[in-house]
């Protein structure tokens, strides 16, 4: 206690009172503002402070470093590791980063983050502010911004794609190189970082080898993630400090201050774990009353007032997690966590979840051989470095429970596992500890007396437990090159197939209207939201697709459907109805189409013109009937627009044309002879096209059932037997209970039920034919493929071994005497979303007939 009085006696002195009062200052006053209605004042701040901010530390930092580079190159000498050691890390960190860039497609780990930094980056190159640019065109070398917004991401990732930018360029898709270049730095610095401390080359490269060898980082770092960056700062921090502890100059520790301050800028817990490096850094800035100790706390409340601005305008904002509340679950994220990343493998072979069991079990082993060491420690009241290192670790991740307890900290959210990188620095690290104590002993037990101090063995247990542990990796390689982080994030996946089709045209200016046009932006592409797009009128719309050459696109993505697919934990939004209307108000040309994951179609359309009508509301059919030993067809319909334009209206039966007229409002009916209805199902077509340009309007189709000469629709008996993997029989609607919707088109009647699945019926013999469409229901599209069969009282009639989404099976099988018929279905290699419909079953007592209508 006497010791700690000391050094805070140290404090007084005028500098030191003004340095401590001051960085106490900063971050109270930054807090309170919004707290007393200053909210306002702390946004405008947030968008404009934190550039020249960044520009100031940038400058400093290399300052000070051109200063200090004579003793920078001294002190790496005093403290350079063996040359075998180096060289192996060095290997090691060439080998992880190529096998990344070889075996890891480089693309983002979560799209709508990874983009709000580009974007931002964007807004600081283009407009000197550090808002989100979240809609905005490109114009002659310029971003003119229609949308700036607050963003809760911190700023430093962007800060470092500005400096870029001059070189490279705006289209930011140069980062994943850069990120890539990192993770061969990053792997080298935690090596010195922790040789610095420690001065144990084996435990030193052994941390960085078990952390880089881990499938999350590699992943993370052929991303455009904020998290091989904190990794990075973490380890520089981590030298720098041990630089400044050594040297114990005001110069070195301004320096350390700058970088920590930096470090802050990764995330927003980050800041959390400056007490860690306080507790460490007192003893020395404080050895005496001079200006190092003011000069470091007012540094780095300084240089973190970006991220105390941003923490300080979001505070009680609940972003995470919606109506579920993603807060308050520390222990229970805790626990899962740990089974996510101690899961086996998957069925198939793949890693489920990129983290190698081996890895946290050595990590646990490691914990609880320092904790009891700690504990030994204690008990004889001799705080030696065991204890110190247990406390630095504790105080350091405090920031680690802020982000279990105050965020989606659940990593059974895939996107949620970037989050591992906060803590697996610390994990590799005790997994070494643990090795090392344990080779200790081993080495102890063996006849020896130290195994730090035999240069030989150290190096040669270094060498083949390196090989062990990057042996594990490579064994998982199919699990890299089958992008496991990615496989369930579609959002991602739907970013990629949109720039395989952009990549493959011609380069050219396009405007882009998608739900999350920061996404466009932030490589350099102009967008906007559906929204801003709807608020265009028709004369400004066609001078906006005049001004792009006719390159304007509208995008349906991921938003643009079920508001219910997503984790009641993540941050997501729908906007479903607002993609439904803006595609009845604008004219839209089919360009590319392509299902993600099974799950959801990205549909890309060329905008054509606004509409002045509703497509949906041009015509509905009324009421229709006849009779085929007549030849008489009697319908009525109901147009509700009116219009001067030159539009017809063409009728077409069962793909045979009947007549066209003029298009006008009101209701029609008519009594035609010649057209004949046919025994089962017909459709009835209406088509409105423009006469002068035969382009069509609208597109409105009808089917009715009639049974004529003794057909039947299946689906109005009684099933005798039934059964199913998942759900229930469902009739007249898909296994959900919505319309069938097959290969885009909607259809009523039938039933749907979920593979694998029988369903038998009794015939008594009295029909000759059983007809059918057959085909995956795109109420979920997440299903490889499903199989089914017709059986006739046991006897295989019909079977399709490979029914898939978008392809639709004709049914159409001879059931003369059957009996007790049976349909059975069956999946694939899994079982995920076999929603199978079977629409249209018909039953016919004979004759031939035709489904080529009832298909198109």
């Amino acid at each position: 206690m006497k010791n700690i009085l000391a050094l805070f006696k140290n404090f007084m002195h005028p500098a030191g009172i003004a340095g401590i009062i001051i960085a106490a200052l900063i971050p109270f006053l930054i807090y309170l503002a919004p707290n007393v209605g200053e909210k306002e004042f702390i946004r405008v701040l947030d968008l404009k402070l934190p550039l020249p901010l960044f520009l100031v530390q940038f400058c400093s930092m290399v300052i000070l470093f051109g200063f200090l580079f004579r003793d920078f190159r001294s002190y790496i000498k005093e403290h350079l590791p063996p040359k075998p050691f180096i060289i192996l890390t060095v290997l090691f960190a060439l080998g992880a980063t190529l096998f990344a860039g070889s075996q890891i497609e480089a693309r983002h780990r979560v799209q709508s983050d990874e983009s709000v930094f580009m974007a931002i980056a964007q807004n600081m190159y283009f407009n000197q502010t550090t808002g989100t640019c979240d809609e905005g065109e490109f114009e002659k070398g310029k971003l003119n911004c229609f949308k700036d917004s607050d963003s809760f991401k911190t700023k430093g990732l962007s800060f470092l794609y500005l400096l870029g930018m001059p070189f490279f360029g705006p289209d930011l898709h140069w980062i994943f190189h850069c990120e890539l270049a990192m993770l061969f730095f990053a792997a080298l610095l935690l090596f010195f970082a922790i040789r610095a401390w420690t001065s144990d080359d084996l435990m030193s490269a052994l941390t960085s080898i078990l952390l880089f060898a881990q499938p999350t980082v590699l992943f993370q770092f052929r991303s455009m993630s904020v998290e091989p960056l904190y990794i990075f700062l973490s380890a520089l921090s981590l030298w720098v400090l041990k630089w400044a502890f050594d040297r114990n100059t005001l110069r070195h520790w301004i320096l350390c201050a700058l970088v920590l301050g930096f470090f802050a800028q990764t995330r927003q817990e980050t800041v959390f774990c400056f007490l860690a490096f306080l507790v460490v850094a007192l003893p020395k800035i404080l050895d005496k009353k001079d200006l190092k100790a003011p000069a470091f706390f007012v540094t780095l409340s300084l240089f973190s007032v970006p991220i105390l601005i941003t923490i300080s305008y979001f505070q009680g904002y609940g972003f995470q997690g919606g109506q579920y509340s993603a807060h308050g679950h520390f222990i229970e994220n805790l626990k899962s966590n740990w089974e996510v990343m101690t899961k086996p493998l998957s069925d198939s072979g793949l890693l489920a979840n990129p983290f190698l069991s081996s890895f946290n079990w050595l990590f646990l082993l490691g914990l609880v051989i320092l904790a009891a060491l700690v504990a030994k420690e204690l008990l004889s009241k001799n705080y030696g470095t065991n204890t110190k290192t247990a406390g630095f670790l504790l105080l350091y991740h405090i920031q680690t429970y802020m982000i279990l307890e105050n965020v989606s900290g659940d990593f059974n959210i895939e996107i949620n596992q970037r989050y591992a990188l906060v803590m697996m620095p610390t994990m590799a690290f005790l997994a070494a500890f643990g090795i090392r104590k344990l080779l200790n002993v081993a080495y102890f037990l063996a006849g020896k007396t130290n195994l730090q101090n035999d240069f030989k063995a150290n190096f040669a247990v270094t060498l083949i437990l390196s090989v062990i542990v990057c042996g594990n990796t490579l064994g998982y390689k199919e699990s890299f090159n089958k992008n496991i982080m990615y496989n369930r994030n579609h959002l991602t996946t739907e970013e990629v197939e949109i720039w395989k089709w952009l990549n493959q045209q011609p380069k050219k200016p396009r405007l882009f209207v998608y739900g999350r046009p920061w996404h466009f932006v932030a490589y350099g592409q102009s967008a906007i939201h559906y929204n801003r797009a709807r608020q265009i009128s028709k004369d400004s719309l066609q001078s906006l697709i005049q001004k792009y050459d006719g390159e304007v696109y509208y995008i349906r993505g991921l938003d643009c459907w079920d508001s219910k697919t997503y984790h009641a934990k993540a941050v997501e939004h729908r906007i479903p109805t607002t993609c439904d209307i803006f595609e009845r108000e604008v004219k839209l040309e089919d360009v590319y189409q392509v299902l993600i994951t099974r799950n959801y179609w990205v549909t890309i359309k060329k905008i054509s013109t606004r509409r002045n009508y509703d497509p949906e509301k041009l015509f509905a059919f009324g009421f229709w009937q006849g009779e085929p030993s007549t030849q008489t067809f009697i319908f009525n319909s109901s147009e509700y627009f009116g219009t001067e334009a030159p539009w017809k209206i063409r009728f077409t039966l069962n793909g045979d044309s009947i007549y066209a007229k003029p298009y006008q409002a009101g209701d029609y009916s008519d009594t035609l002879t010649g057209p004949v209805l046919k025994p089962g199902y017909n459709k009835l077509e209406a088509d409105i096209y423009d006469s002068t340009t035969s382009e069509s309007v609208a597109h409105i189709e009808n089917y009715r059932f009639f049974r004529f000469e003794g057909a039947l629709e299946l689906s109005q008996m009684q099933p005798t037997a039934h059964k199913q993997a998942w759900g229930n029989l469902s009739k007249n609607a898909s296994v959900e209970g919505h319309a069938f919707t097959l290969n885009g088109k909607k259809f009523t009647e039938g039933f749907g039920v979920h593979a694998s699945s029988e369903t038998h019926f009794d015939l008594q013999g009295k029909f000759e034919r059983l007809t059918a469409i057959v085909g995956l229901d795109e109420e979920s599209l997440c299903s490889d493929g499903i199989a089914y069969k017709v059986f006739g009282d046991g006897k295989l009639l019909y079977q399709n071994p490979n029914v898939t989404i978008g392809k639709l099976d004709s049914l159409n099988v001879i059931v003369h005497g059957v009996r007790e018929l049976l349909i059975s279905t069956d999946s694939l290699s899994n079982k995920n979303c076999d929603h199978v419909d079977i629409v249209h079953p018909t039953l016919f007592p004979s004759g031939k007939v035709d489904l080529k209508s009832e298909v198109k």
